[in-house]
């Protein structure tokens, strides 16, 4: 009896020990400032890897730079990004918001190796919209694809739990190196993707920053799903943002212009651009 006793007692710790090295993936969405010229982006970016560091959905002081992941639907006209100020959809935005270039629907994912040391390869990222033509969807496969495309940064860090286990015990941070270090965990921030207004994208004469805004928003779907899927081998985990209906266009020129809008694609940190 006592025999069996120690034999499922062994089963079960090798069970528990199976368990316990198995890699987990939590995204959120989260919606960022423009990395292409936002004076915010940097700040950003830092006060959202210091909030996946503490488990926390929000970090920062109020304004352009503050962190918070995105729980609710948001209008179709908060994912757009321009080259001149403007902020959730709104030209020429009011102090603290007046010098940024638009927000861009975001995922921040951490990879847990869960008792595992893990790394930078094996990663990626899949990046899908619900509409037709699949507008936003951009895909980075994992290292052994397309090694270098994911390496540690100041928006990919790796964790190296002091404990090897957990963070209750502290941790050393990783953002720069080999690829392959291993760590304990993996926190990314920053991919994303978004349509885009740019000066000269409506045709009349005179037009404002709203209006064209509001031009390029009418070429926009009427509302759509756009998903993140990261990946570490055979692990995944993804967010979805709602992005809800236009409202109707304030000016004639929109109801009748409609050229399509352009994709600003995000990948701030990463070697591969688009």
């Amino acid at each position: 009896m006592k025999k069996l006793q120690i034999a499922i007692f062994a089963i079960s710790l090798a069970g528990a020990m199976t368990a316990s090295a198995q890699v987990t993936i939590t995204v959120e969405a989260t919606m960022a400032p423009n990395a292409f010229g936002s004076p915010s982006y940097d700040a950003w970016a830092a006060n959202g890897i210091y909030a996946m560091e503490n488990g926390l959905t929000s970090y920062g002081a109020a304004g352009p730079a503050q962190f918070n992941v995105t729980t609710s639907p948001l209008p179709v006209a908060a994912n757009f990004v321009t080259g001149f100020p403007s902020w959730m959809g709104q030209a020429d935005p009011a102090a603290p918001y007046n010098n940024e270039l638009g927000t861009r629907a975001s995922f921040v994912a951490v990879i847990n190796g869960n008792g595992s040391l893990i790394n930078m390869n094996n990663f990626g990222i899949t990046m899908t919209s619900s509409d037709a033509g699949n507008a936003l969807g951009v895909s980075w496969p994992n290292n052994s694809i397309s090694p270098g495309d994911w390496t540690y940064d100041a928006g990919d860090i790796g964790l190296i739990f002091s404990n090897g286990i957990n963070i209750a015990g502290g941790f050393t941070v990783v953002n720069s190196g080999d690829p392959g270090q291993m760590v304990n965990e993996i926190i990314s921030i920053g991919a994303g993707n978004a349509y885009a207004g740019y000066l000269g994208d409506d045709p009349a004469p005179g037009a404002t920053d709203q209006d064209i805004i509001n031009y390029d928003l009418a070429s926009v779907p009427n509302g759509y799903d756009f998903t993140g899927t990261f990946t570490y081998g055979d692990a995944s985990g993804s967010a979805t943002f709602d992005f809800t209906a236009v409202p109707e266009p304030t000016t004639a020129g929109c109801f009748l212009l409609g050229l399509s809008a352009l994709v600003c694609f995000q990948r701030f940190t990463q070697k591969r651009r688009s």
